[in-house]
């Protein structure tokens, strides 16, 4: 369960040592990873909050954007409280800079749990498609990604990439019993020394130029047995393909 301090309140005496999981959402960066490019990594772009870098997200056309429904669930804001910037390596400068028009977080979010962590936004205006901004694709219905596959990862400060492994969700939900259930609608990645981190919410995980992943929570950021959790796209076509 990713905790925000009513729950981990309560966790805290049941669990001795208690220290929250927690979604991705603040100004670290990637774990481990190294400086990239948009160049290599054309379908991230910087989701903004109030003109200020929130979250990662990925473009799936030229006015439909991915991310995580915990980077947008604000119902005090207005869709147009929430920008993206595209085609720059730096979130806070350069590349293309539009409002989003609509949100649409899954209707069966859960705010405290981060279950169906997953929105499409769209854009007032379309992105012009080039060599720094392009879609990335959609699974197929089902798609397993063997445990032990490189997946791909890129967020934010200046922007930066990781290759880290898939963690089975049997494994990874041994990580997390104290915490919270792995479901069929997460996939799980990441080693000690190699994660996603603060920031890097909503961010695509990607495995061949297809978006597998959004990043959703973890319990602290590359610590030893305990990889990121992230909303498995292949569980939730029919929602996207509704909004594209």
């Amino acid at each position: 369960m990713t905790f925000r301090f009513a729950s981990v309140v309560l966790w805290c005496l049941i669990v001795v040592s208690c220290q929250a999981a927690v979604p991705r959402r603040n100004d670290a960066r990637i774990v481990g990873g190294s400086d990239t490019t948009i160049e290599n990594h054309p379908y991230v772009v910087s989701l903004r909050r109030n003109r200020m870098h929130s979250c990662g997200a990925a473009i799936l056309n030229a006015n439909t954007i991915l991310t995580a429904a915990h980077c947008v669930y604000y119902p005090e804001l207005q869709a147009s409280d929430f920008e993206v910037r595209a085609g720059s390596t730096f979130r806070n400068e350069g590349g293309q800079l539009i409002t989003v028009s609509e949100v649409h977080t899954h209707p069966d979010f859960d705010e405290w749990t981060l279950e169906w962590d997953i929105a499409v936004l769209k854009l007032a205006s379309s992105l012009v498609l080039g060599t720094n901004v392009q879609p990335v694709s959609l699974p197929p219905a089902g798609m397993v990604v063997a445990a032990g596959t490189s997946v791909t990862i890129a967020g934010w400060g200046a922007l930066y990439h990781v290759t880290i492994p898939v963690v089975s969700n049997s494994q990874c939900g041994m990580a997390y019993q104290n915490f919270a259930p792995i479901l069929p609608y997460h996939i799980c990645a990441g080693v000690k020394g190699r994660d996603a981190c603060q920031g890097d919410s909503g961010g695509p995980l990607v495995y061949g130029n297809q978006v597998i992943g959004i990043v959703s929570w973890g319990y602290g950021c590359a610590f030893e047995n305990y990889p990121s959790v992230y909303t498995r796209v292949s569980e939730f076509l029919d929602f996207i393909n509704a909004r594209l």
